[in-house]
């Protein structure tokens, strides 16, 4: 097996099962399973430092697909800077990622994922590129990653997101939120299903990805991450349809699924609205 193969399986591993809520779909079941189990034992403090190894080996992989993605673009000297100084940004990064309820919260996979985009997006700038650069690149690999996984497996994992115990724990999650415990958090409300339109849904009034990449002047790259969330629903089978996000400057972001319904937003139909985000 050459080394290219070998690295292209790596990264299919960090493929998400985080359909729950918003953010990116770039994260694995298999992984988060790891950090949440180990998690439970840690005594620091914080959750980031206590997974560091675990989490720079999932920037190391995405950093090796956005090489290749890159040096096929623009050329393998440049992709070779950015991605050097994006992963020394995301190893400063790391431990000052906000504190948000660690193995607690059920999206605590989306925080180190945020970490990826601000990595990214100061030396993808400094090169002459764009927010939406960056968005499209990781938006590309993610779109590779969710192709390769089988469609049986994949929908047999979407299926069971529409079970009552997984509902009965996203509403569990939604609850929890509104005690706003820690300030960098989402804020979430459980929509129930119409009977019709929609199974279920949710609206965050508050978004932790978009606090984050405020504070680290790297917001006009939110709006592209909320895109991978379409992608992650129509692998799955979830049926997301979504008209507002707080990335986009609206006041809530609101998430309606309808297992087996044919999502129809993508790149296509979503990125032409970001020109005027907040």
């Amino acid at each position: 097996m050459t080394e290219r193969r070998a690295r292209e399986l790596s990264r299919r591993d960090f493929v998400t099962l985080a359909l729950t809520t918003s953010a990116c779909c770039l994260w694995p079941g298999s992984l988060r399973a790891t950090l949440t189990a180990k998690a439970k034992g840690d005594k620091t403090g914080n959750y980031y430092l206590a997974h560091r190894e675990e989490l720079l080996q999932a920037f190391r992989e995405t950093n090796a697909g956005a090489r290749e993605y890159l040096g096929a673009k623009y050329g393998a000297n440049l992709a070779g800077t950015i991605c050097r100084l994006a992963a020394a940004r995301f190893r400063d990064l790391l431990p000052l990622l906000p504190e948000v309820g660690g193995a607690k919260n059920r999206v605590i996979q989306n925080i180190p994922i945020a970490g990826w985009y601000a990595a990214f997006y100061g030396p993808m700038r400094a090169a002459g590129l764009s927010a939406a650069d960056v968005g499209r690149m990781i938006y590309d690999l993610n779109a590779q990653d969710l192709a390769a996984i089988p469609k049986e497996q994949a929908r047999a994992q979407g299926a069971s997101r529409f079970t009552p115990a997984y509902v009965q724990k996203l509403r569990e999650f939604c609850a929890w939120t509104q005690r706003r415990e820690y300030p960098g958090n989402w804020v979430a409300y459980f929509v129930a299903g119409d009977g019709q339109n929609f199974d279920y849904g949710y609206d965050y009034t508050e978004c932790a990805i978009v606090k984050y990449l405020k504070a680290q002047g790297a917001q006009e790259v939110a709006p592209y991450v909320c895109l991978n969330d379409f992608l992650g629903s129509r692998t799955y089978g979830t049926g997301l349809h979504r008209t507002q996000t707080i990335a986009q400057g609206d006041s809530i972001c609101n998430f309606r699924y309808k297992k087996g319904r044919a999502v129809t937003q993508d790149w296509a139909t979503e990125e032409p609205k970001f020109k005027g985000a907040a």
